[in-house]
């Protein structure tokens, strides 16, 4: 198979540049109020390179938004189906979870300017949607029967989402400071102990 040619080469570092110029920007003052000269400045490229591979900052938001996305799937996907009899007696992280924020610690600049996007939903709601779905088909909902859970599980799931997503915002907001593997041993005991047996000092 052949290499990638100087031009595509130079388009990825083009795209890259663009990304991080665009995450430095939200980090710092917000995405409503960013123009295309703002990130094309903070890229050190011109306008007219920007609209070869975007129409507007809308669109560079949205592909964005749309490859983490994708890319969190493709983590999780790649992982064994989980079962709840493998969960029960589990003391170590499972590797899917440390591979999930080793993605994120490697594009928390990034990913911290998507979730913090004030009155934009959007992502947050895709991200909710793609972690349920791969709880129903890779994750410990797989071949469940629901009606055996002993609460309902649509609020099962929207608790599981919700504190998982809440603490990933939580670790990128405070710099990532835990590694990876701590943050999945923290996430995976808050997941089978509950917070407050977690809480327990004897």
């Amino acid at each position: 198979m052949s290499q990638d040619s100087p031009i595509d080469r130079r388009i990825t570092r083009t795209k890259a540049a663009i990304r991080e110029a665009l995450a430095a920007c939200v980090n710092e003052a917000g995405f409503d109020d960013l123009s295309v000269k703002d990130i094309t400045s903070r890229a050190g490229i011109n306008r007219g390179t920007f609209y070869l591979h975007y129409h507007d900052k809308s669109e560079l938001m949205q592909q964005i938004q749309a490859e983490v996305i994708l890319e969190i799937e493709r983590i999780i996907l790649a992982s064994a189906p989980m079962r709840l009899a493998d969960l029960a007696d589990r003391v170590t992280p499972l590797p899917v979870v440390v591979c999930l924020f080793s993605y994120l610690r490697e594009n928390a600049a990034l990913i911290n300017a998507l979730l913090k996007q004030k009155g934009d939903v959007a992502f947050h709601s895709q991200i909710r949607c793609a972690l349920e779905r791969n709880l129903r088909e890779v994750g410990f909902l797989a071949g469940t029967e629901p009606e055996q859970f002993q609460v309902p599980a649509n609020y099962l799931i929207s608790y599981v989402l919700s504190a998982h997503l809440g603490v990933l915002q939580e670790w990128l907001q405070t710099g990532c400071r835990e590694s990876p593997e701590e943050m999945a041993r923290i996430l995976t005991k808050l997941s089978l102990d509950g917070p407050v047996r977690t809480m327990a000092t004897g």
